[in-house]
């Protein structure tokens, strides 16, 4: 009588462990690992083979043969049953991570669905509203199709919202219908949402009404913040969160000043420029210039096509762009920089961690102190290798060491490669004279209500409540 030996049960069993120490380790640390069950999930399937290799050597070694009256068969049931928990555990406990990917779907949907007002023509004052903050209240959630967002905080008890409607390509007697059809909701509870509700026009009922908002959240209170619009620019100033800080938007800027929390966005077409963060740092935008300084927390930072600027950060950094230059001032931690199409400038005063710099095409350029520690392997293909420290250069490479050599720095390259040693640190400071203006506490709406104004004017006059 033939045995049947089920193979896969070791293999169901690991990988049951390891999504409850994952989960742990999440809970614990406050940290995202549940994630990397999306990266790793080969790896299910070289277990169950290393297993059936295993089972298959002992048994051959033990009997002197390889079958001995047993047969090996997968336990089908134990993988699939193991698989179903684990895909069951990350659905509940990653619901956030889908939700926002399916916002950043329906921002392209939208954007690529409407026509959208710009901010001119009939303008409206859209009042106000008061939403009550409770001591069980921990998110706020703002949507909007069309508009600029603005959030600030200042002295106040509730949040309140003040909001200027524009309708443009349309006469003023269409206008007005549209203005008194349009109006700002909210909910309150644990959860805040805020949400203007427009009346679309035009060819179709494509063309939406500009909303541009001013949120107001009191100085004592923290928030998670989730801010969507799938047209306008996105600007946090002084915010501080809970734990996380969601921003989405589909065309326009995104602009974080002063804020306290793991900030993490997108845009498809705009600039992002971040400045005093306390907290990781996660942002991608297929077209736009990227600006970051000061951080005190992990960097990444993602471009299509756009120049990336970033100095004084204190945690490890990823910065990536196809077809742009780069420019980092003094890294204290790790470094992984690429680009496709253009220049790398990497100016430090000390190095505190292992680089890894990449450039397809353009000019890499580094600037190391002279009492570093650090071993350098670097190649050009195609440029000139020069360096102020005295590095071996045979042909298309460069290598040597400074110091104790305890970090390791790789450059690979297909245009010149400059190695330049800092005598004198002398590290520039970024120009924050470009960042948004803060609005002071005079713009600050004094006493909004829940009444939506109908008055309206002709012209291109500026949007004040927000700007």
């Amino acid at each position: 009588m033939h045995r049947k030996i089920r193979v896969g049960r070791y293999t169901s069993s690991l990988l049951l462990m390891a999504v409850g120490v994952l989960l742990i380790l999440d809970v614990v640390q406050h940290t995202e690992y549940m994630l990397q069950l999306l990266v790793w999930w080969p790896v299910i399937f070289v277990l169950w083979g290393l297993e059936y290799l295993i089972f298959f050597g002992v048994y051959y070694r033990k009997e002197g043969r390889p079958d001995n009256g047993r047969r090996f068969r997968p336990d089908l049931k134990g993988i699939v049953s193991a698989l179903v928990v684990a895909a069951a555990v990350f659905i509940v406990t990653q619901q956030n991570h889908y939700m926002y990917l399916w916002n950043r779907v329906s921002l392209n949907l939208t954007a690529a669905s409407m026509d959208f007002s710009q901010a001119k023509g009939n303008r409206y004052d859209m009042g106000g509203v008061l939403v009550p903050v409770t001591m069980q209240t921990s998110d706020l959630v703002v949507d909007s199709v069309n508009g600029d967002v603005t959030l600030i905080r200042r002295p106040v008890s509730n949040v309140e919202v003040r909001a200027t409607l524009w309708v443009d390509q349309a006469p003023a007697a269409e206008a007005d219908k549209i203005a008194q059809a349009s109006s700002l909701t909210s909910t309150d509870g644990k959860t805040i949402q805020i949400r203007p509700e427009v009346q679309s026009y035009g060819a179709s009922s494509r063309r939406q009404p500009r909303t541009n908002m001013l949120i107001t959240v009191p100085e004592d209170r923290r928030f998670n913040m989730q801010i969507r619009t799938s047209n306008g620019d996105i600007t946090l100033n002084g915010v501080d969160a809970i734990d996380s800080i969601r921003l989405e938007s589909g065309n326009g800027n995104l602009t974080v000043n002063d804020a306290i929390g793991n900030v993490k966005g997108v845009t498809l077409n705009g600039r992002i420029k971040l400045h005093r963060i306390t907290g990781d740092v996660d942002m991608r935008t297929n077209r736009g210039d990227m600006q970051a300084g000061d951080i005190e927390g992990t960097v990444a930072l993602r471009t299509m096509v756009g120049d990336i600027q970033l100095a004084r950060t204190e945690g490890d950094i990823t910065v990536d762009t196809q077809n742009g230059d780069m420019n980092v001032l003094n890294p204290t931690a790790k470094l992984n920089a690429n680009s496709l199409n253009g220049g790398i400038k990497v100016h430090s005063e000390q190095v505190g961690g292992d680089w890894k710099i990449y450039s397809a095409v353009g000019d890499i350029a580094l600037e190391l102190p002279s009492n570093g520690d650090f071993q350098l392997e670097g190649s050009s293909s195609y440029g000139n290798l020069r360096s102020d420290f005295p590095f071996k250069i045979d042909s298309k490479s460069i290598s040597g060491q400074n110091g104790t050599s305890k970090y390791s720095i790789n450059v690979e390259g297909n245009s010149n490669l400059s190695i330049k040693k800092l005598l004198l640190p002398s590290l520039p400071g970024l120009d924050e004279s470009a960042g948004t203006n803060v609005p002071n506490a005079s713009e600050t709406p004094a006493a909004p209500s829940e009444s939506p104004a109908t008055g309206a004017s002709n012209g291109s006059s500026s949007d004040n409540a927000v700007r």
